[in-house]
């Protein structure tokens, strides 16, 4: 329970994104400072998300009971706000940053304009700051947070974990807005989007960037570059007929490998012939004729024609010939 009336951050490898916190973060211009202060805030409640993450059970079992966010927050004696306590040397452990810079950002926080929450008296929107009263010494920084910010960052319905070290290794503030973008589409490889609908989903004005090329140049490539780097998964990126097309891997996986994807198509190709070589006992030479197929038709198309359509005992060369064999009679 939420008994404590401070939070102070704990050291975590993870931290959790509910997803309605997800969406406010997307289409805010935070800086790197200010996404440190989040992460950290993170770290200090990441015991009361783990309270809120529903429990998948295998079996009917009455004594398990869900908490419910109303359940979390019984008995709770703080009236309507938390308080978080920062340390400096987490927040700033190599003292690179200038502690004016650090009360400016923590100035901006506790701005009216800073968070957007849904105003059921009005049926729409109210600002409201993301904190209350924020307050340093030469050690520490002090903060509130009222509760009905807190239940966005609780909400635990949805959430997505990312590295705790994210922010204080990335060089940019586009690298955390991008990532809880692309991480929306994580469960379907990659997402193809319009430029201009990629730019006003990340609440990006058309004229920041005079063309494609600054795009890629002033945004995709150093995210990219600090996810390579920093972060469990990260993407590539091709442009055609004015949409690009995000294809996530993993990087413990895939960076250093010559393997490059550049489509989606490209990736579901890969991942076929791979289950394909296993499944249907295939050799190299199988595999290219396949691949030469899969060019032609395209993955979706060559797929659609020959799933379950192939006897499941048929292997190698078979495999091979069954396909051309069907193929000429569709």
């Amino acid at each position: 329970m939420l008994n404590d009336k401070t939070f102070i951050s704990k050291p975590r490898k993870k931290v959790l994104f509910s997803n309605d916190f997800r969406e406010v973060l997307i289409t805010q211009d935070t800086s790197i400072i200010e996404q440190r202060i989040i992460t950290i805030i993170l770290t200090s409640i990441k015991d009361a998300q783990s309270l809120l993450i529903p429990i998948k059970v295998q079996f009917d079992n009455s004594t398990i009971k869900q908490l419910s966010f109303d359940d979390c927050y019984d008995g709770w004696a703080n009236q309507g706000v938390c308080e978080f306590l920062i340390s400096l040397n987490q927040l700033n452990p190599e003292r690179k940053m200038r502690n004016s810079a650090i009360q400016t950002a923590l100035v901006n926080m506790s701005n009216i304009n800073w968070f957007r929450l849904r105003d059921e008296t009005i049926n729409g929107y109210k600002a409201v700051p993301f904190i209350i009263e924020p307050r340093w010494n030469t050690q520490n920084i002090y903060f509130k947070m009222d509760k009905a910010v807190m239940k966005h960052l609780l909400n635990m319905s949805q959430f997505f974990p990312l590295r705790n070290d994210l922010t204080f290794k990335a060089s940019t503030p586009n690298t955390l807005k991008f990532l809880l973008w692309l991480l929306k589409y994580q469960k379907f490889g990659g997402v193809e989007k319009e430029y201009f609908q990629l730019l006003k989903e990340l609440a990006i004005h058309i004229n920041k960037y005079d063309s494609k090329y600054r795009f890629e140049r002033d945004f995709l490539k150093s995210v990219k570059a600090d996810l390579d780097s920093d972060n469990d998964i990260s993407f590539n990126y091709s442009f055609s007929n004015n949409k690009y097309r995000f294809v996530i891997y993993n990087t413990k996986i895939s960076v250093g490998k010559s393997e490059v994807f550049v489509s989606i198509n490209d990736l579901q190709i890969s991942r076929s012939l791979k289950y394909l070589k296993k499944r249907r006992l295939l050799k190299e030479k199988d595999l290219r004729v396949l691949k030469q197929l899969y060019d032609v038709h395209g993955y979706s198309a060559l797929a659609t024609q020959i799933k379950r359509k192939i006897k499941p005992d048929i292997f190698g060369d078979e495999f091979i010939k069954a396909i051309f064999k069907h193929l000429e009679n569709v």
